[in-house]
């Protein structure tokens, strides 16, 4: 992530690279990055090239299905391959299960909120140890990213239009994206 803010902040091409697919197979390219730090220059790359928000929402969509593909036989890997990370990765839900009321990080919206501020293979680990079944667990977890993407969404195009440049844009949507998880977390702890 450091390295992509580095070359945002100085590489002219940025914030897409020079030579980059362009219309919806570019946008949906970005996309599928792992972390988010291809929302901001996936969204810009979509506006410039006419795809309106909506179509840009399903694209992600697409997106989070292409790395759920990725990342389902990674998980089923190293749940059979390391046991021992499955043991402490289990002691670990245990202990956060103690800390928080109620044992919400297991219900639905837990599983959301990580999805949200963890990514896809984080939300998925979580729900497969609360129990959920494949789908499930998937669905809650994507529409968990489905929110952040829109959240990165929203604020590139707003600092697009606030600034006009692409670069600022980018830089203020992937601080939004960092941010607002962070937050999220922090009153969620306090309200516990």
């Amino acid at each position: 992530m450091l390295d992509y803010l580095q070359r945002l902040a100085w590489d002219p091409t940025a914030p897409v690279p020079a030579g980059w697919p362009r219309g919806w197979w570019g946008v949906l390219l970005l996309f599928c990055v792992p972390g988010g730090v291809g929302v901001p220059p996936g969204v810009l790359l979509g506006q410039h090239d006419g795809l309106g928000p909506a179509f840009m929402t399903v694209l992600y969509f697409f997106s989070d299905i292409v790395l759920a593909c990725v990342f389902e036989p990674l998980l089923l890997i190293v749940a059979r391959a390391a046991p021992p990370i499955v043991r402490r990765a289990r002691a670990a839900l245990a202990v956060a299960e103690r800390t928080m009321p109620g044992g919400s990080l297991t219900r639905p919206s837990g599983v959301m909120l990580v999805g949200f501020g963890g990514g896809l293979p984080f939300g998925r680990a979580l729900a497969a140890m609360a129990g959920y079944a494949f789908v499930q667990s998937w669905l809650l977890t994507i529409s968990g990213d489905m929110v952040y993407f829109l959240l990165g969404m929203a604020s590139t195009l707003w600092f697009n239009g606030l600034f006009g440049d692409q670069r600022a844009a980018a830089l203020g949507g992937v601080a939004v994206m960092i941010v607002v998880p962070f937050v999220v977390h922090r009153l969620r702890e306090r309200r516990g």
